[in-house]
């Protein structure tokens, strides 16, 4: 099957916005031009320059918080059935312009093109369409309290969120943020990461079209160490949700703890998959090969510690291993791919770094064969899916979050050996367990120190369903109508029905 190569269709994302210097940033509802110090984003499947970016310093936050403060005020003020109606318009202009954000993310992020202009694209538009559904029943409550008072609370929206995301999967994560902030009446300030950013810039752009109020959504670039940190410390944005490393995450919570700025942090994972033999081993290979390696293992969700029972062990290792010389590696633009290439040359050398580790270890290296795999003829960033065995549990291999193609395979017999060791590490994102017995899945959901529990699936998210992760996983929850009280504050207003007396008078 033919398709375009990557000078083609990285000249056709450029032509998507304006000039032909450095793409500028988006504030206050259109393209902010200002000449200052740039950046260069990366095809990572070539190793080439896509395209140069304008980096946002500090009055340039300046300028988008003041913005986006504006545009809340207005947008709050306006009936929550026409805030729907708008942000319906927002999905359906993502799910016209599917194409290029795709194909924006392919190009800048490696994904495949079969998962960004098909479920990247779809995911994106329900999740405006989920908050588009809230939008009018933000209320409170009426409290009953003592007599002679009413009590009643009133939900209102923070003014101005920024929102810092990860390079991983750019548009998704760019509208888990945007959606739910700008659906409890909150202006948006969003970073994307560097290392991608153009799906985000093309989104805001695509939202001129949708009736979006201008300032409503700005997308500013640049690294975290300058834009990132003008946005955690400005005085106006009174909420931040990040999505990135836990290293990053917990300086984002030091500057904004020492600001007393409420945060919201999605962050690490090192998330267990519990095999048990009487279990459907085929399927469960099947869904490790997948949550593992889908994204070259780049997803804070990927099951990277397998937890196998004794005698389901040889059975479980033949059928990933039949199920991986299915996948298909190579370039990202082929709608045949199905893994394409790391992000990034400094990512490669972080992996591999692990991959020698595991080796000087004295671990067993399962090497898994894929069906083909051209990526190294195009001079990106790619790596073989790998599966270390007989790790000792201690070794940073089994206890450090890699964000690559690289699993941990163990063999347990009891189940509370399987739950103490799955429940023995530092984060706590998501589990999966594989049984058919309802009484011991039923028992291990309970009992996983992790805020998103699968039993017989894997990486299953839906933008009505809570998600956020426990311990070194994360603080807050984003999704769900449990995201509600994470992007507002609660008011509580007293009333009182009687004339009121001094509790001091006689």
């Amino acid at each position: 099957m033919t398709h375009a190569s990557h000078p083609e269709a990285a000249r056709h994302l450029r032509s998507l916005f304006p000039g032909q210097g450095p793409v500028p940033n988006w504030v206050a509802g259109q393209w902010s031009t200002k000449t200052g110090d740039t950046f260069e984003s990366i095809d990572p499947t070539t190793g080439q320059v896509l395209m140069e970016l304008t980096v946002a310093d500090e009055a340039d936050v300046d300028q988008a918080a003041e913005a986006a403060a504006g545009a809340s005020t207005s947008w709050w003020a306006m009936d929550g059935q026409d805030r729907a109606r708008i942000m319906r318009a927002f999905a359906d202009a993502i799910r016209r312009h599917g194409p290029d954000l795709g194909l924006a993310d392919t190009l800048d992020a490696g994904r495949p093109i079969r998962d960004t202009r098909t479920r990247d694209v779809e995911r994106a538009a329900r999740l405006l369409e989920y908050w588009a559904g809230v939008t009018d029943r933000l209320r409170g409550a009426n409290i009953p309290v003592q007599p002679g008072y009413t009590n009643v609370t009133r939900y209102e929206p923070y003014g101005v969120v920024g929102a810092i995301t990860p390079w991983n999967y750019p548009l998704t994560n760019a509208v888990t943020k945007i959606a739910p902030a700008i659906g409890t009446g909150n202006g948006v300030v969003l970073k994307p990461a560097e290392e991608s950013p153009v799906s985000a810039l093309l989104l805001a752009s695509i939202s001129a079209e949708t009736g979006l109020p201008p300032g409503l959504l700005n997308v500013l670039n640049g690294p975290g160490e300058i834009t990132g940190d003008h946005i955690v410390r400005h005085p106006d944005i009174e909420k931040i949700v990040f999505t990135g490393s836990t290293t990053v995450g917990r300086a984002i919570a030091g500057t904004a703890g020492a600001m007393l700025k409420s945060v919201s942090l999605e962050l690490g994972g090192k998330s267990p998959v519990i095999v048990f033999a009487d279990a459907d081993v085929a399927r469960a290979a099947r869904a490790v090969a997948f949550s593992g390696f889908n994204n070259q293992g780049q997803t804070c969700t990927a099951g990277t510690r397998l937890y196998i029972q004794r005698p389901a062990l040889d059975a479980f290792i033949e059928a990933l291993q039949e199920e991986v010389t299915r996948l298909r590696v190579g370039d990202p633009l082929d709608p045949t791919t199905h893994l394409g290439p790391l992000i990034s040359d400094q990512q490669r050398a972080r992996v591999q770094r692990y991959l020698d580790l595991g080796a000087d270890h004295g671990a067993e290296q399962i090497t898994l064969t894929t069906e083909a795999n051209n990526g190294h003829q195009l001079g990106g960033y790619f790596l073989t899916p790998t599966v270390f065995a007989h790790l000792d549990p201690n070794d940073a291999l089994a206890r450090e979050e890699i964000f690559g193609p690289v699993l941990s395979l163990f063999a347990f017999d009891t189940e509370d050996e399987a739950l103490t060791a799955a429940n023995d590490s530092a984060y706590g994102l998501s589990a999966s367990v594989w049984t058919d017995s309802l009484t011991r899945a039923t028992r291990l959901s309970q009992r996983l120190q992790a805020g998103l529990v699968w039993v017989n699936a894997v990486n299953v998210l839906n933008a009505g369903s809570p998600y956020g992760g426990y311990k070194q996983s994360g603080v807050g929850l984003e999704m769900g109508l449990e995201a509600i009280t994470q992007l507002m504050k609660v008011k509580s207003i007293w009333t009182a029905t009687e004339p009121w007396a001094s509790p001091w008078s006689g």
